[in-house]
């Protein structure tokens, strides 16, 4: 295979995935008022975690938090904001695929020329993206409205733990979907790391409030990392030294997801397929 034909299958994979993505804004405008109340959650929920900071007073500054240079506001946010990468990858993508099944449109989607994994990966992108923004805007609210302070910040590491935590949770969003097409509802693999990542992966306390063994299950989580670094980067001004353990973490888990996502899509779509259970849930 010639450079110029691998380039040209390229181009039309990215086609493809544009395509996808205007389909999907598409549909957003034609919902204005959704639109503007998903960003209204934004601002009321920023709201909550800011009072909750102001009710713990000298708690807010704990001791714990100490190693984040932030107050529990600050801790907070980010892990709300950086959590709802895992809930467009586990959740919002299964429930619109969900809804294509409902609407018998996915075994349509699927007899188009496009690969199974990157049909589940396109129909995901658009959500990432407009994640992308809403998470902009979290913090946008945060610093203008309620006064969160980010004078120490490292954006090179905030960059590079965002652009490896995406894909991950992209991936993992991909495997989440296909075995939906399988089993129809009650998703194990959406259940398990979406009540893992809300216990055990430090999203609004430190982990080193678990007990030990916790902590040490807490490590097997990509939201873990993804965390640890993005707050240090964020909130402490830490270097990529002091975060490289968990961005070679997060380096690793895509290794390990790319040939899973690929080998467990491309099973489950063939199952599905020899079953007729496309129109069907």
């Amino acid at each position: 295979m010639t450079a110029l034909t691998i380039f040209t299958i390229m181009i039309d994979e990215l086609r493809k995935a544009v395509a996808f993505i205007k389909k999907d804004i598409a549909i957003v405008v034609s919902y204005r008022l959704q639109f503007v109340f998903q960003f209204l959650q934004i601002f009321f929920s920023v709201a909550v975690i800011y009072f909750i900071g102001k009710m713990l007073g000298g708690a807010g500054k704990s001791p714990l938090l100490k190693e984040y240079g932030a107050d529990y506001f600050s801790f907070a946010l980010v892990g709300l904001a950086i959590n709802s990468y895992l809930r467009v990858g586990l959740v919002t993508i299964t429930n619109d695929i969900r809804q294509i099944m409902d609407q018998g449109a996915l075994e349509a989607m699927c007899a188009a020329p496009i690969n199974y994994t990157w049909l589940l990966l396109c129909s995901s992108l658009w959500q990432f993206i407009f994640e992308t923004v809403r998470v902009a805007f979290h913090f946008a609210a945060a610093t203008l409205v309620f006064g969160m302070k980010l004078n120490r910040v490292n954006w090179v590491g905030v960059t590079m733990s965002l652009a490896l935590t995406a894909p991950i949770f992209l991936m993992l969003g991909t495997i989440s979907c296909s075995i939906l097409v399988v089993v129809k509802r009650g998703d194990p693999i959406n259940w398990i790391l979406s009540s893992l990542g809300a216990l055990m992966a430090g999203t609004m306390f430190p982990i080193t409030v678990l007990p030990p063994w916790l902590q040490k299950i807490s490590l097997f989580l990509p939201l873990t990392h993804s965390l640890e670094a993005t707050r240090r980067c964020l909130l402490a001004n830490a270097t990529l030294g002091q975060v490289a353990g968990n961005i070679w973490a997060l380096l690793g888990f895509i290794l390990i997801l790319i040939p899973l996502t690929i080998l467990i899509s491309n099973f489950c779509m063939r199952h599905a397929k020899k079953q007729g259970s496309f129109s069907t849930h």
